[in-house]
């Protein structure tokens, strides 16, 4: 088995080849840019642990699969930064600031070719189940979007809404990296399904403790801002959870506070009425719920003992990430 580090050090190295080895001249210069731009390289990562837990190798077959997730997801990114019209992704220029909104829509057009080319060359045998599972998570990802630009022209959604949402965004591409490990794998449907389950869990917990940081994370380590989301009044689980539960004068001022072009001072207080309300700690319970689904899904694995051990590894460094 690899460790964190090595596979890690795999799909740097993947997707830097990648890179070197594209040949648009067109848009060489944007898609290397968005493909470079780092990050955590969680998909990928996971892909390959997953597949880790079946076999000692990381054949070509599921390399290439894990690094085209890499690359569909920041497909995403760059189209949802044309959609958001940010400035800034990852403290570097988006592409369509960079360049123009055009070059950026083709940019990620063509990386999501390129992620295909790289998808569909696993093993021919799982080609029509490792398809099926990402054109589920795609087509999901894309719905996703849209539901939360629906939601950004309401005043007020529930939790539930959220969670609908993120599950969509966040939660089935994460669902499906782990899923199409185990495919490349030949594991068992048994051991797929809990796969699946295990990454949505995690995709979720994932988020809302990304939403958790934004407003308690510490910014020397975060490597942003502190109450970016509140600033921009947006929809995270956070704010969903403080206007469900404040009600009376909390609620008029929690509304007043989000209609405060005062930046700073209504980060401050909107935080001031989070502690009021329970927040920080109904935070850190829903992100316990989902990390203890995935354990539970993990746990459900039919493998022999200590196949998931580098797996857990990596999801409780997510847990205990501070950034």
């Amino acid at each position: 088995m690899f460790t964190v580090k090595e596979i890690q050090g795999f799909v740097n190295q993947g997707i830097q080849s990648l890179i070197e080895s594209y040949d648009n001249s067109r848009l060489r210069l944007p898609v290397e840019y968005a493909l470079s731009a780092g990050g955590k390289r969680l998909r990928p990562v996971l892909c390959l642990l997953s597949y880790n837990i079946f076999s000692d190798n990381l054949p070509p077959t599921v390399l290439h699969p894990a690094l085209g997730l890499e690359v569909y997801h920041n497909s995403t990114l760059v189209h949802d930064d044309v959609i958001d019209n940010a400035d800034m992704r990852r403290n570097r220029q988006t592409v369509h600031k960079k360049w123009d909104v055009n070059t950026a829509i083709l940019s990620g057009d063509a990386m999501c070719i390129l992620a295909y080319k790289n998808i569909t060359r696993c093993d021919p045998s799982v080609l029509p189940l490792v398809l099926e599972s990402f054109h589920k998570a795609a087509e999901q990802v894309f719905e996703g979007q849209q539901m939360d630009m629906d939601y950004e022209k309401q005043t007020f959604i529930t939790e539930d809404d959220y969670i609908d949402v993120i599950s969509r965004k966040t939660g089935v591409l994460i669902a499906c990296s782990l899923e199409i490990g185990g495919l490349c794998a030949k594991a068992s449907p048994q051991n797929v399904d809990s796969l699946y389950k295990a990454g949505m869990a995690l995709g979720m917990a994932f988020q809302i403790q990304d939403d958790y940081l934004d407003v308690y994370g510490d910014p020397a380590v975060f490597g942003k801002a502190i109450g970016m989301d509140i600033a921009n009044n947006k929809k995270t689980w956070l704010l969903t959870y403080a206007l469900r539960h404040a009600s009376g004068e909390d609620l008029s001022q929690l509304n007043s506070l989000l209609a405060d072009d005062n930046v700073s001072d209504k980060v401050e207080q909107v935080v001031l009425m989070y502690d009021k309300l329970g927040v920080k700690q109904a935070a850190e319970e829903c992100i316990k719920k989902y990390m203890d689904q995935t354990m539970t899904a993990l746990a459900n694995l039919d493998v022999r003992q200590g196949r998931t051990g580098v797996l857990l590894e990596f999801i409780q460094g997510l847990l205990n990430r501070k950034w």
